[in-house]
C-alpha cells in the first residue's frame, strides 16, 4: 500500500504496472484519495489500445474545468502497447500537463520489449512508478500474514495453512475474506475457527458463483445468488470489487482478440485457469470488444452512484450490469 502522501512527495505522474490486479486497484485508490485531498477532484478515464485516437486526452488537457478544479487523467493501457500514434501522444502529453493535472498511466504486466521501448524509458524516467509484482502461492502466507498484521491482528499457523487452501492464491479472495474477518470483531488474534466460520462459509464463495454464473450466461442463477448476497448483508463495493476483476479480464482479452489474437492466445496470455478457459472461451467467442466497452461503461456508472457522484440506487445499477453481462451482445457478421 502507499502510505499517506504529502504534498511535497506528490507526483505529477504515475505509472503503475503489474501482475496482480489487486494490487493495481488499490494503487489507483491510494493514488486518487491522496490526490483528492491536494484538490484533483475532476477525473476523466480512457482505454486504449494500439489502434486507439489520443485527440480525446489532448481535448481534455486543453479544456477548462467548470469548477475550476484539478484534474486526474487516467490512461488505461491493458496490453501495455500503444502503438506509434500512442507512442507518440504519451511523449507529447508529458511535455505539455500543467500543476492542474495528475496524468495516471495503469498497465498490466509488461514484457521486457515494452519496458525497452523509448516511450517506457522516458515515462517510467519522469513518473512515480509503482510494480505490483505476482504473489506466488510460496508467498501467499507471508502476504495474508502481513495484511492482517496491518490491521492489527496476528493468525495461528494452523489457521493461515487453512486460510491459503482455501483462497487458492486468489487476492481478491484473500481481501474479501480479510475485511469479513474484520467485521467479526475479533481480539488480536485469528484462530482456526474463525477462519472456518469466516472464510470457508457459503456467502463468501457465493461472490465468486456469482461472476461464474453470469458469464455463463445463466440469469436465473444469477439472480438467485445476487439477491441472497444483499439479504446476508453484503455490501455493493464488495461485490463489485469481485465483478470488476472479471470484467477487467475479460476487457483485456477482447481487447487482445480485436488486435487479431485468437481467444486461446488471450487467454493464455492472461494466465486464465485451465478449468475455467471454457467457460471464459464461450463468454468472449459470443461478444465484440465494442459490447465490452458498454459493460465497462456500466461498471463505471456503478461506481460513482456507490461513491456518491451520481444519483441512484447502487444495487439497481448492479443488477442491470449483471444483466449485460449474463445476456450479451451476439457477435455480428
Amino acid at each position: 500500500m502507499i502510505k499517506q502522501i504529502e504534498e511535497k512527495e506528490f507526483h505529477q505522474m504515475y505509472l503503475i504496472h503489474g501482475a496482480e490486479d489487486l494490487l493495481i486497484l488499490e494503487a489507483q485508490d491510494e493514488i486518487r484519495s491522496n490526490a483528492y485531498n491536494l484538490g484533483f477532484t475532476e477525473r476523466s478515464r480512457f482505454y486504449f489500445d494500439a489502434r486507439s485516437n489520443w485527440d480525446g486526452v489532448f481535448a481534455e488537457l486543453k479544456s477548462p474545468s467548470l469548477f475550476a478544479e484539478k484534474k486526474i487523467i487516467e490512461i488505461n493501457l491493458p496490453l501495455g502497447r500503444p502503438g506509434k500514434t500512442g507512442s507518440v501522444a504519451l511523449l507529447e502529453l508529458m511535455e505539455i500537463i500543467t500543476d492542474d493535472h495528475l496524468l495516471i498511466l495503469i498497465c498490466g504486466k509488461l514484457e521486457k520489449s515494452i519496458t525497452n521501448t523509448k516511450w517506457f524509458k522516458a515515462f517510467s524516467a519522469r513518473a512515480q512508478v509503482i510494480e505490483c509484482k505476482k504473489v506466488y502461492p510460496s508467498q501467499m502466507g507471508g502476504w495474508i500474514s502481513r495484511r492482517l498484521r496491518d490491521k492489527g491482528l496476528s493468525i495461528d499457523k494452523d489457521a493461515l495453512a487453512m486460510f491459503v487452501a482455501l483462497t487458492e492464491g486468489n487476492l481478491f479472495a484473500a481481501m474479501q475474506s480479510i475485511d469479513r474477518l474484520m467485521l467479526m470483531g475479533i481480539d488480536q488474534r485469528v484462530s482456526l475457527e474463525d477462519v472456518n466460520d469466516c472464510v470457508a462459509d457459503g456467502a463468501h464463495f457465493d461472490l465468486f458463483q456469482l461472476t461464474d454464473a453470469a458469464i455463463s450466461s445463466n440469469s436465473t442463477r444469477t439472480f438467485n445468488i445476487f439477491k441472497r448476497l444483499q439479504k446476508e448483508g453484503m455490501q455493493p463495493f464488495e461485490v463489485m470489487r469481485v465483478i470488476n476483476w472479471e470484467i477487467k479480464n475479460l476487457f483485456s482479452m477482447s481487447l487482445d482478440i480485436s488486435c487479431g489474437n485468437s481467444i486461446k492466445q488471450s487467454m493464455n496470455r492472461a494466465k486464465i485457469w485451465q478449468s475455467k478457459q471454457q467457460l471464459i472461451g464461450n463468454f468472449l467467442n459470443q461478444v465484440n470488444h465494442q459490447y465490452m466497452e458498454s459493460i465497462l461503461g456500466q461498471a463505471c456508472s456503478v461506481d460513482k452512484v456507490i461513491k456518491g457522484a451520481a444519483a441512484g440506487n447502487s444495487w439497481d445499477e448492479i443488477g442491470r450490469l449483471l444483466y449485460m453481462i449474463a445476456n450479451p451482445m451476439r457477435k455480428t457478421a
